[in-house]
């Protein structure tokens, strides 16, 4: 193992658990993510492009694993779902849970930073992970575009529209 590689470790995670925990919305998941980010960075430093920052290249690492678990999950529902035999499903109503707020959401929706993570996990990945790298975290536009693998501009746009759609989830909840 490099130590190269050790000292990146050491030294991120703590801001590699800050994305995680942005883009996931819980700690364990966050934590989980963040160890298999460190165990890809020991395992591919070798290939690590030092023209991008250590930052960008473990929020892009994060990014990756957390849309490869949002597919895999996907997976898991839909085959899940199949393999039930016709007479024995139920519908979504009778099987999940009911989405609206229980006695715990109540009471954490009255902090306003409780709210505002709540509104950042319903927006769509893309425009989540552009809005908390920018806004959450602090990284500069050309930082965060290179992170997430896209242009400045179509950063630029995803910040935006995050931007209203938190705007318009938070303004009953805020009063504003």
């Amino acid at each position: 193992m490099d130590d190269e590689a050790r000292k990146i470790v050491e030294r991120y995670s703590a801001q590699a658990y800050a994305v995680a925990f942005r883009l996931t919305g819980n700690h364990a998941d966050a934590w989980d993510l963040v160890q298999n980010a460190m165990l890809r960075v020991l395992k591919s430093y070798g290939t690590y492009d030092p023209t991008y920052k250590v930052e960008q290249w473990l929020a892009r690492i994060i990014r990756n694993l957390y849309i490869d678990r949002l597919r895999a999950e996907a997976r898991r529902r839909e085959d899940s779902l199949d393999r039930v035999p016709a007479e024995e499903r139920r519908s979504p109503a009778e099987v999940l849970p009911d989405p609206g707020p229980g006695p715990e959401d109540a009471a954490s929706a009255a902090s306003d930073g409780a709210a505002v993570h709540r509104a950042l996990g319903e927006l769509p990945v893309e425009l989540r992970a552009a809005v908390a790298l920018v806004d959450l975290e602090g990284y500069s536009y050309e930082d965060a575009a290179k992170a997430l693998e896209i242009p400045a501009s179509t950063l630029g746009v995803r910040v935006f529209r995050g931007r209203k759609l938190l705007k318009e989830k938070l303004a009953p909840v805020l009063g504003r």
